[in-house]
């Protein structure tokens, strides 16, 4: 993580940001700061062979599962309790919920197992440590607020491998990918950006991956949930006033995705960053019936 830019974007939205947003987007600088001293470590990663990367890429088979980071144990519990502690002071958590997070005794419900398993499906591992631990909505100790420390613990372990990872793909790796997921650890896709464009050529549309920050290139008229490629039923829409970052709806599936508009921008771009920022249009997009990941629509249109 680049945390200069980070920090040299996060200010600039500042500037203009008051209340309760910036106060998150404060809360969360903090959280890129942790995650980017535990990113900084260098770790061994055996990355995929060129060939045994591109068959795995043309085959749509995220290069995580050819060849798996290794977290940790001893690491990522430290990483979790740095975290976790932050958290639960800076967070505006009430008392008893600040106290449960701090008091969590993770290391008995993560092991080396369960830490392999998350690489493969990071929601699925939040979800048991979370009922190992005793988790429940609207309790002292809730899924949602395990499932943020869990994620943003899990996140620094694995840029660096899917940095390693995409340099096997080679050039192939910019091209354009056939589906909204990950070609390196299979999340769906958190958002998006248009690039800038010139006379010569339109902008570039890239899918971004909040879990292990890949970027891969994507049709600009297809949903990035479902696929779909008639225009009747893809649009963009945004909040009145901010152009530079939209929301894509599919018709098709109900579902859409986040995006931000480089030449609408008018800043430097940091897709971390931007994540935090376009979380609003989930709102927008939720309000009008769409889900973020769709109904499950065929795509076929």
């Amino acid at each position: 993580m680049n945390m200069d830019l980070v920090t040299e974007v996060t200010d600039a939205y500042l500037r203009t940001t008051t209340g309760s947003e910036a106060a998150r987007l404060r809360f969360l600088q903090g959280i890129w700061d942790i995650q980017a001293s535990i990113e900084g470590v260098g770790r061994p990663y055996d990355a995929p062979s060129e060939n045994a990367a591109r068959e795995a890429f043309a085959a749509g088979r995220p290069l995580f599962l050819v060849s798996a980071p290794e977290v940790p144990v001893v690491e990522y519990l430290e990483a979790v309790s740095r975290l976790a502690g932050y958290t639960s002071s800076m967070a505006g958590l009430a008392p008893e919920q600040a106290d449960a997070l701090r008091g969590a005794d993770f290391a008995s419900a993560i092991d080396a197992d369960s830490l392999a398993g998350a690489v493969r499906s990071p929601e699925a591992f939040a979800a048991e440590v979370a009922g190992s631990l005793g988790a429940q909505p609207g309790g002292p100790l809730t899924p949602a607020t395990l499932a943020f420390v869990l994620m943003s613990a899990l996140v620094p372990f694995l840029t660096g491998p899917s940095v390693r990872a995409r340099q096997a793909l080679g050039d192939l790796g910019r091209g354009a990918h056939g589906t909204g997921r990950c070609p390196v650890c299979g999340a769906d896709a958190s958002m998006g950006r248009m690039g800038e464009s010139s006379q010569l050529q339109g902008a570039e549309r890239t899918l971004w991956c909040g879990v292990c920050h890949a970027e891969w290139g994507y049709e600009r008229l297809r949903c990035v949930r479902c696929g779909c490629r008639n225009p009747d039923k893809l649009h963009y829409t945004h909040v009145e006033g901010d152009p530079a970052h939209r929301v894509h709806l599919c018709d098709e599936c109900h579902g859409y995705a986040r995006f931000v508009f480089e030449d609408d921008l008018g800043k430097p771009l940091s897709m971390v960053v931007e994540d935090a920022v376009t979380a609003k249009l989930d709102a927008v997009a939720l309000e009008s019936g769409y889900a973020v990941t769709g109904d499950g629509g065929s795509g076929s249109c």
